[in-house]
């Protein structure tokens, strides 16, 4: 190998960490948010408190948002699950569907069948964290 492509490689590879880096980051920041957002739910239900769920909602729904792209699932899995990708993406379509039965539920003023829904975000959350953290 030349010193020429030595130095590309390098370089190929600082850029690859720091993009590996930048999405653990990214992920962080986005599991925070979803911890509130899901926090906001739960503390709405024990609150009688329609606002805060219907934002705690729309905070899972947009940080999950993220998952949607294959990328990002790439790069935060761990190296030796990889091949898991397609089941982290169907999670978070989980979630987007139950996201979606909340607010139904909620404008039909189902509460019962909402906090129903709010489970189903989450057990995919924690399918998700099962498959990733390897619990």
């Amino acid at each position: 190998m030349s010193k020429y492509t030595k130095v590309i490689v390098a370089f190929l590879l600082s850029i690859s960490l720091a993009y590996a880096a930048e999405n653990e980051k990214v992920n962080a920041m986005v599991m925070i948010n979803m911890e509130n957002g899901l926090a906001n739910i739960q503390k709405g239900f024990l609150y009688n408190n329609i606002g805060m769920i219907k934002e705690g909602v729309e905070t899972v729904s947009k940080e999950n948002m993220i998952y949607h792209d294959r990328n990002v699932i790439r790069s935060i899995l761990p190296e030796n699950k990889k091949q898991m990708e397609n089941l982290a993406l169907i999670t978070s379509k989980r979630i987007d569907n139950a996201t979606d039965e909340m607010k139904s539920y909620i404008a039909l003023k189902q509460m019962k069948n909402a906090h129903n829904a709010y489970m189903d975000i989450v057990n995919a959350c924690t399918d998700c964290h099962v498959l990733v953290r390897g619990w």
